[in-house]
């Protein structure tokens, strides 16, 4: 089944309004796909491309610059396979940026993907492949010989892979059309029966499987092409591994090389019968295998033959000269701006790249607003570093990674980035990999984020997507008026907000947000360590904890309203267990990093300092858990053992109340009923201004779509269920 994206509401409209609204500059460029080779650049002899007018600009004086640049694209397809770089040479003056717009009605489609008409769709003419496609689809499915579309050699999968794993983009419209895949679906997997080898560094692990599918694989296993994707050892891991082998007799597989750290839930434990320590699995370790031409069987449905550097595709109805299939397979960016200074892309559409929809390196004052970015392999938009950037009222949908990325700043000096994240939808991220919707800081699954300094992230609405919503790292970040809601539909122990930032992450603050209909998630979650974070003035509905803290230090969690939810309020002191000491190369040497007793960190974050002085970092230390409204919640408040609970105070929470309090609690609006006496008793409880969560309309964002109601009160978010306190009790065994 073709996999539909939904429509943005009146964005012809935005575009419209948008491009009525632009500054009108000296030097204007024009382009349409239509244009001829050579032109000028003018509305009546446009630029074939963006590439042309990107060279025109380059070649503009300093002074023409200065006095502002639009460049104005036509409606239609744009197609960018190898995309397209504004430099440092396309950097302009401040009172006069670069646009780049829609002429006005317009609503031109960016992509870098190649065109493929139904007229260079061939019939599968090779015995070998043709006798392997399933029966019913056999009739329906073409060929495209990618060397003749002019795409460059697609690599075979690695015999480990993750991350940016994508060979290919294939997009039809709107719609991302799907790699095979069995079981079908995008949370299509069936579960591994039992591990009889966990591997390690020297081979590959051997599992048995519960349904007879692989027996229908022998030949892609005999070509050498046979992979599988899976949560082999933790549930927010999922890596790729080739098959080495299949025993039918057996029912057992076998990979080429560990996955890493072995196969089998780490979770559960036993031993063989000479006594070693083994992991069987527990039975609910999730795979799927996918890109093979067999598990063709739904329209739209596509698979590469790397040897023959063939794609076949199940071909959907639509199909013409006018609505081509796209197939991207370009490595970098759609759009980058590079080392360039206050450049504007407005109101584009930008659909099918491999790469990031729009990267920002370095360079200051540049702006992304009004765009409508989906069916992006990599990150709709990733901002990497400069000053002073800002995202605002985009659409990101159907990423293979983040939505939204941006890093940005100095930990180490405390220097802010200055960067906005505003009023922007992001929506069904992180489909190819479980990484976040928004994140903020660079670091890997492994390592503290760092280097996100001084980010605004706010007014957002996040949702419908595979792990957190917004994992953040560095420190002195705003995160305040984002609506998060239905994450985790793909991945475990995660967070609306989740903080990864060691004893370094001082002065990020979370206030007035509304995390909700997540019950595989925790609405706020500081991880492993996670210190000198403060959470405030939030609600939490219907997740899996409110908040969940784990090991930090002068972390504060006051004033937040939490409701229905599995835990209220949980603070461990995992970090006697796991050794946060900073002699830990992780924690320690982040600390160290940042130098805390000189200045500017001594003067700004005593805390750190004084952490440091005492030596002991693994219990909790100036901790708050305040003022705190919790109701319904199974269990409201958990905080560690007595002996190790003194540096966490707690005082003024209240476990009374009912859904009554509130305005609308039935529609999801918390706002507090006049003369409510919920709060009443709660020193310095501060007034939630509930309306301005989420999406606001402004000058790029006309309309705001309304909330899937029904899917919320109905729809389940449970579908790679785990349960954070699974994690936290292994550790404490250890």
């Amino acid at each position: 089944m073709i996999r539909k994206t939904p429509v943005i509401t009146g964005f012809l409209t935005t575009l419209i309004l948008l491009t009525g609204v632009l500054h009108s500059s000296p030097v204007e460029f024009h382009v349409d796909p239509t244009g001829k080779r050579g032109a000028t650049g003018t509305k009546n002899d446009p630029f074939p491309s963006l590439k042309e007018a990107v060279e025109a600009i380059g070649t503009l004086s300093t002074e023409k610059k200065n006095d502002g640049v639009s460049v104005y694209l036509s409606g239609g397809v744009h197609s960018l396979p190898d995309g397209v770089v504004f430099d440092a040479s396309c950097s302009v003056s401040s009172n006069a940026p670069l646009i780049i717009a829609p002429e006005l009605g317009a609503s031109p489609l960016l992509t870098a993907g190649h065109a493929v008409s139904d007229s260079q769709l061939e019939p599968v003419t090779d015995p070998s492949l043709a006798d392997r496609l399933d029966p019913v689809a056999k009739e329906h499915i073409r060929m495209v010989d990618l060397a003749k579309l002019g795409l460059p050699s697609i690599t075979a999968f690695r015999e480990v892979f993750n991350g940016d794993w994508r060979p290919l983009q294939v997009v039809l419209g709107t719609n991302c059309l799907p790699i095979s895949r069995w079981p079908n679906g995008e949370y299509g997997f069936t579960t591994m029966k039992t591990v009889t080898d966990n591997g390690d560094t020297t081979h590959g692990g051997t599992f048995v499987y519960r349904e007879d599918r692989p027996m229908r694989w022998q030949k892609a296993l005999e070509d050498n092409q046979l992979w599988l994707r899976g949560f082999w050892r933790v549930p927010w891991v999922i890596n790729g591994a080739q098959v080495k082998a299949i025993d039918t007799n057996a029912c057992t597989i076998t990979f080429v090389k560990d996955v890493g750290g072995g196969i089998g839930s780490k979770y559960k434990k036993a031993k063989d019968a000479q006594g070693n320590d083994i992991r069987p699995g527990d039975g609910n370790e999730a795979w799927c295998a996918v890109n093979l031409p067999e598990e063709i069987d739904e329209p739209g449905e596509w698979a590469i033959d790397f040897k023959r550097q063939l794609l076949l595709i199940w071909v959907p109805d639509g199909v013409t000269a006018q609505n081509p299939i796209l197939i991207a397979a370009n490595k970098n960016p759609l759009l980058s701006i590079e080392n360039a200074s206050r450049v504007a892309v407005k109101g584009l559409r930008i659909v099918g790249s491999l790469g990031d929809g729009v990267q920002i390196k370095g360079g200051e004052d540049d702006l992304v607003a009004g765009c409508d970015i989906s069916n992006v392999a990599r990150s709709g938009i990733a901002v990497r570093g400069g000053k002073r950037h800002r995202i605002v009222s985009n659409d990101v949908r159907e990423t293979g990674s983040v939505g939204i990325s941006a890093a940005g700043g100095s930990k180490a000096s405390l220097e802010p980035a200055g960067h906005e994240i505003v009023n922007n939808d992001v929506s069904r991220a992180a489909n190819d990999f479980p990484v976040p919707a928004i994140r903020i800081g660079y670091g890997g699954a492994s390592e503290i984020l760092k280097d996100g300094v001084g980010i605004r992230v706010a007014n957002n609405r996040i949702h419908d997507t595979a792990n957190a919503g917004v994992a953040f790292g560095g420190c002195e970040n705003l995160f305040e008026l984002n609506e998060v809601y239905r994450i985790g539909m793909n991945s475990g122990d995660l967070g609306g907000f989740y903080g990864y930032c060691g004893f370094t992450g001082f002065g990020n603050v979370m206030r007035n947000n509304f995390v909700h209909h997540s019950m595989n998630g925790n609405a706020f979650y500081m991880d492993d360590g996670t210190s000198g974070a403060t959470v405030t003035g939030n609600v939490a509905y219907k997740c899996a904890m409110g908040v969940l803290m784990g090991g930090g230090h002068h972390n504060h969690f006051d004033h937040n309203i939490i409701i229905d939810c599995t835990r209220g309020i949980h603070i461990d002191d995992r970090g006697v267990s796991r050794k946060y000491t900073l002699e830990d190369k992780r924690l320690g040497g982040d600390v160290r990093s940042v130098s805390p007793d000189q200045s500017p960190w001594k003067d700004k974050h005593p805390e750190l300092a004084a952490l440091v002085a005492g030596g002991e970092t693994s219990l909790p230390k100036g901790d708050s858990v305040i003022g705190n409204v919790l109701i319904n919640c199974g269990t409201p408040v958990v905080l560690p053992k007595p002996e190790n609970a003194g540096g966490v105070e707690q005082k003024g929470n209240v476990t009374e109340g009912s859904l009554a309090d509130f305005v609308d609690a039935e529609n999801f609006d918390f706002t507090l009923k006049p003369g409510s006496t919920l709060v009443a008793a709660i020193e310095s409880f501060p007034p939630i201004p509930f309306q301005q969560i989420g999406l606001q309309i402004d000058e790029y964002r006309k309309s705001i779509p309304p909330r899937d109601m029904k899917l919320l009160k109905e729809g389940d978010t449970t579908k790679r269920k785990f349960s954070s306190t699974t994690d936290i009790e292994a550790s404490n065994k250890k």
